[in-house]
This record gives C-alpha cells, structure tokens and sequence, in this order.
C-alpha cells in the first residue's frame, strides 16, 4: 500500500504480535531446553542465565527497532499532513472565490427578479 494513502498508518498489530510470539517462543524454548537437559542442575543454571541475557538483548534489540520504526512513522505522517495542507490551501481559496461568486450571481438574479416582478406592480 503506498505511504501517502490514509490507510496506511492506520494501527496494524501485526508487528506486535510478531514481537509477543519471538519472545514467548525464546522463554518457552529456554525452559523447554531447561527440562529436557540431561546437564546438572549447575550446568542449566548457566544455561539459563545465558538465554536470560540473550532474551535482554533481544527484547532491547525489539525496543530500539520499534521505536526508530515508530519515529519514522510519525515523520512520514508528519510529512504527509504538511503535504496535505500544502495541497488543500489552493483548493480552499478556489472555494471561496466560487462561492463568493455564486453568491453575487444569485444577489444580481435576485434584483434581477425583483425588478421584474414590480415592473408590472403599481400600488
């Protein structure tokens, strides 16, 4: 869909839901690795704290990329109002000079009629 129609910045979970899924399936990995594991209890204490730290820096990783994608967003929206604005401007004054008009037409057809119409009164 292209970046200038309204529809594209219209709220679209599909990224979050990506974000919840990776997550939840690294924690539910780690721990399904953790049970499974013929090692010491030690040993997948290790082992977890390693995928702890790795989940860290992949939900930090998830955090930045959001929020850089979101600032981009909000300029490309930014953007596109000012754009928007810019176009509708000219629109605007062509409006308002059409409906100044059509209101000094319909004055002059006004007079217009009422001039004929007490033409052909006396009183």
């Amino acid at each position: 869909m292209d970046r200038n129609h309204p529809e594209y910045y219209k709220n679209d979970n599909g990224a979050s839901a990506f974000i919840t899924g990776a997550v939840l399936g690294v924690v539910l990995g780690a721990i399904a690795g953790l049970l499974l594991s013929p090692a010491t209890g030690e040993e997948n204490r290790k082992q977890a704290l390693k995928v702890a730290k790795k989940t860290k820096e992949l939900a930090e990783d998830i955090y930045e990329d959001t929020s850089e994608k979101l600032g981009e967003l909000k300029e490309d929206a930014e953007d596109y109002l000012h754009e928007v604005d810019r176009r509708a401007r000219p629109l605007k004054k062509q409006a308002v000079r059409y409906a100044s008009d059509a209101l000094e037409h319909a004055e002059d057809a006004l007079k217009d009629t009422r001039k004929k119409f007490f033409k052909g009164v006396k009183i």
